[in-house]
């Protein structure tokens, strides 16, 4: 368990430092920018709003290329959805309906066994490490 926090604050360590120096390389691109448009142009500040409006039409080609990317993805998604078909959806529902009146009616008959096996399984889950994984694993499996 130790090993994992210390793994994870290495990590976010890293991160930070990396974002760092991402952020001074962009500095240090829009000075050399800046810098040659000054040689360029005469005025030291149509250099500065120059180096403003290429940087700003830059962002958005980016922004125009994440937004492709995810109304693509959101197609994608809609296509698979539309793929299963009402028929999926409903069949769900309806299992998960008869499961949950056959769940609340033994609930509802035997409540002091539902709350013996519901603490009998947290404890299990609890104290054994293989089953834990194996039950995230499981959950994690598409």
């Amino acid at each position: 368990m130790k090993a994992s926090f210390i793994r994870i604050a290495i990590m976010a360590a890293v991160a930070l430092v990396a974002a760092v120096f991402l952020i001074a390389t962009g500095a240090f691109l829009c000075v050399a920018l800046y810098e040659g448009l000054k040689l360029v142009v005469p005025v030291p500040a149509l250099a500065a709003l120059a180096t403003a409006a290429i940087l700003m039409f830059l962002s958005g080609i980016v922004l125009a290329i994440g937004s492709a990317i995810a109304r693509a993805a959101e197609r994608k998604a809609r296509l698979e959805a539309q793929k299963k078909g009402p028929a999926t959806a409903k069949i769900g529902l309806e299992l998960g309906r008869i499961l949950g009146e056959s769940a609340a009616g033994y609930i509802g008959k035997n409540p002091v066994q539902v709350l013996i096996g519901a603490l009998a399984v947290g404890f299990a889950v609890g104290a054994v490490p293989k089953l834990r994984s194996f039950l995230m694993g499981f959950m994690k499996a598409k």
